[in-house]
């Protein structure tokens, strides 16, 4: 009694440890190895593993992998396009589909024939499980409208309702498909089922299928079957169960035996991704572990879907620094990846300097913005070949206020608030006889002061349209001159020790 008393206090003790670390983790790799170790000290399993979904190759990757460091852990869906139509519970609607990289030929091959247009629409039933696909093939005019989907839809529903009930015999069916074709004007109709013993769509009705068995293997294997489906498997003999894939074990040497696969789904009942445990320690897991891991996969769900968009949100705000980084290059080829480069220069400064990760981040933020001013400079005065007279070269000076008035006007997530400040100021001096504001030595926030020494040394030593470049040698010796006036001695200090390490420091880089 005890021990089961010590059983269920370490089990809740490991949810509410799952629950603290979902919600104070933002970033996916690290929230995958916090929470998976937990989840396997919680079913007393020897190892587990998350799995993901990539919609770009329609593959199942491993996110976190216990056991297999160092190897990538994926699962081919090879879903077709009525898979993939199924997996992602919605239509599909393709003109051409040899010119898609999700079509399987397989059927054309079994049939003789040869697809060009096809329209999907899955069978789902009540509860979201996924039972099978409506797929209709070559429209008359070329390309399945807005209307045609409609009427699949609809259509597939009907059917998704019998198959529920059991009542879908063959001749209901025919009839549905062929009422539909025939209002739709397509050449084909067919109705698959997905077979969760087997992993496999088969056909029960094919139109000129003239009595052939049309049956995919999607090879799925446990993972993928589950994910697909949208329901747990829990397997005491992975060995002996037809649906395991043994050749990630033949790899890595391991044996895996018993296992609990259950879906992560996010909020509107979709598949995501899933959670394997395998091999527990003491027996085979029950059925408490496989209710225990669906009650912390739709803990975990929630925040892996939080930590996706977060990172789709992050990336999508880098590629708009890439496209303003490129937007100032197109002004000037001369100085194209001037911003990229100074943006490698300080980060790599700053990593030198022991600066936090985040801290990195905020300065290659600013690196690659710091000149966006130029935007609004003339290009007679950018890219002219010889000296600036007095009005030209105030002109070239105010890109730094513009840069700053520019990036006032972004709505910068906190982390970024400072970056408008910092990209502006690498102009100014310590002695204060720099611009747009002539700040003084502790009025420069420290960053800026990275960005001037950075700045300064990537425009000596690259090609200018008044001079050409400098080595780094003579740029050092430049920098080394103005320090105390123009130059944080500190800072070119590190970038010396960048340069001597052979300047091989990541953008991304951030201490140990």
């Amino acid at each position: 009694m005890t021990d089961a008393i010590v059983s269920d206090h370490e089990r809740f003790r490991h949810c509410l440890e799952i629950q603290r670390r979902v919600s104070s983790e933002r970033k996916l790799g690290r929230l995958a190895q916090l929470v998976m170790s937990e989840v396997t000290a919680l079913l007393g399993a020897d190892r587990s593993t998350l799995y993901l979904f990539d919609w770009d190759t329609m593959e199942l990757r491993a996110n976190f992998a216990e056991g297999i460091e160092g190897r990538t852990l994926v699962v081919p869906l090879r879903m077709g396009i009525v898979g993939t139509s199924i997996l992602r519970r919605e239509i599909a609607n393709v003109s051409n589909a040899y010119a898609s990289p999700y079509f399987n030929p397989e059927v054309d091959s079994i049939l003789g024939y040869h697809t060009e247009s096809l329209l999907v629409a899955p069978l789902l039933g009540t509860n979201g499980r996924i039972l099978g696909g409506l797929e209709l093939l070559n429209k008359t005019t070329g390309h399945f409208s807005a209307d045609d989907e409609a009427l699949t839809a609809q259509t597939a529903g009907r059917l998704a309702r019998w198959l529920e009930k059991g009542d879908a015999y063959p001749a209901g069916i025919e009839a549905e498909v062929i009422a539909l074709r025939n209002t739709v004007g397509c050449d084909r109709g067919t109705v698959f089922v997905l077979e969760e013993e087997s992993g496999r769509l088969a056909a029960i009705h094919a139109d000129g299928g003239d009595g052939r068995s049309i049956s995919l293997n999607m090879k799925l294997g446990i993972a993928g079957l589950t994910a697909v489906s949208g329901r747990s498997i829990h397997i005491s003999e992975a060995w002996e169960d037809p649906r395991f894939d043994r050749s990630v074990d033949q790899r890595t040497g391991y044996r895996t035996r018993s296992m609990l696969c259950v879906p992560l789904k996010n909020a509107l009942g979709e598949s995501v991704g899933v959670v394997q445990a395998i091999n527990k320690h003491a027996g085979l897991f029950s059925d408490d572990d496989l209710t225990t891991l669906e009650a912390v996969a739709g803990i975990v769900a929630i925040a892996i879907e939080n930590a996706m968009l977060f990172a789709d949100q992050e990336r999508q705000f880098l590629s708009m620094l890439d496209v303003l980084a490129a937007s100032i290059d197109a002004k000037d080829g001369m100085t194209a990846g001037h911003s990229t480069n100074v943006a490698l220069h300080a980060v790599a400064i700053g990593y030198e300097l022991g600066f936090s990760s985040a801290e990195l981040d905020l300065l290659r933020v600013a690196a690659v913005l710091h000149d966006y001013g130029k935007i609004g400079i003339s290009d007679s005065v950018l890219k002219k070949e010889g000296t600036l007279d007095t009005d030209e070269f105030a002109h070239m000076q105010s890109h730094a206020s513009l840069t700053k008035e520019i990036l006032t006007r972004i709505h910068f997530t906190r982390n970024y608030r400072k970056v408008p400040l910092i990209a502006a100021s690498h102009h100014e001096r310590l002695d204060g006889n720099g611009y747009p504001s002539g700040l003084t030595e502790r009025e420069i926030p420290f960053m800026a002061k990275i960005l001037t020494v950075a700045d300064v040394y990537e425009a000596l030593t690259a090609d200018r349209h008044y001079r050409k470049k400098m080595s780094t040698e003579e740029a050092l010796v430049i920098l080394d001159a103005g320090i105390g006036s123009r130059f944080d001695g500190n800072i070119v200090a590190a970038l010396r020790r960048y340069l001597a390490a052979g300047e091989g420091v990541p953008m991304t880089a951030a201490p140990v």
